[in-house]
């Protein structure tokens, strides 16, 4: 169904422009970067000035979501999350690399007796029980990610959905809970969504995934988290340096 803007409404034309645009750029709607249209074809596509438009796109592009080539369009900035692998993947702090603000949502908070597929050292790690956490990490009401979150229960039970839904897990384990960092490994491989999955990250089933495993351990050694956490296949790149003279 094709958006148009409301000329009667309080909010003014070129934000609704704006909010109709950034939606479809973040649903991959024009791809990598694509072509959302050149100033005359946006005027006719919503029935609005030129100067409104100009206005709209100027926003988009402070945004960094679209770049102007005079002549060609504007076209979708690469949006893509880009993990240089040199340390711990996570979607909030890759996020805030480039300049996204995401929205945490906690979908559900509780303790669940441990999943029985987890590795034998998990299990023993995290116990009978654990405190399971599901988050969806948002930009502009679009999924870009979607965390699972395994805890030992000594430390989720001393968390709220604010504490999950303004800091990272380790900004908490950190400055409310105490615990000293000590070291990571991760897992990365492809994957693909299952019913719950693609109904969360608004795919269709068995759409390819990357999907991420991570043990977090304490200066102590003792395990602080298990994570899964699951990207749409378009949504996140690696980008590796090589240090050549090592071939």
């Amino acid at each position: 169904m094709i958006k148009v803007v409301d000329k009667n409404s309080s909010v003014p034309m070129y934000e609704q422009i704006v909010q109709i645009l950034k939606k479809e750029i973040l649903q991959r709607k024009y791809g990598e970067s694509g072509c959302i249209g050149t100033h005359t074809e946006l005027t006719q596509r919503f029935g609005v000035s030129l100067i409104t438009i100009k206005k709209a796109i100027g926003l988009l592009a402070d945004e960094s979501l679209v770049i102007i080539k005079q002549g060609k369009g504007t076209f979708v900035k690469n949006a893509v999350l880009n993990d240089r692998l040199d340390r711990l993947t996570g979607i909030s702090n890759i996020m805030s690399e480039t300049n996204i603000t995401p929205t945490v949502l906690v979908k559900t908070m509780r303790k669940i007796e441990t999943p029985s597929y987890f590795e034998k050292s998990v299990k023993s790690a995290l116990g009978k029980e654990c405190y399971y956490i599901a988050r969806a990490h948002m930009i502009d009401n679009v999924v870009a990610g979607y965390a699972k979150l395994y805890l030992p229960l000594e430390y989720g039970l001393q968390l709220s959905p604010k504490d999950i839904e303004t800091n990272t897990i380790y900004q908490i384990y950190q400055n409310k809970l105490g615990v000293p960092l000590g070291k990571g490994v991760q897992h990365i491989r492809a994957s693909k969504a299952d019913k719950a999955l693609a109904e969360v990250l608004n795919v269709k089933l068995d759409t390819p995934l990357l999907f991420i495993q991570r043990e977090s351990y304490g200066t102590d050694k003792q395990l602080i988290e298990f994570m899964e956490l699951y990207f749409e296949y378009t949504q996140y790149a690696f980008k590796i340096e090589l240090d050549l003279s090592a071939f």
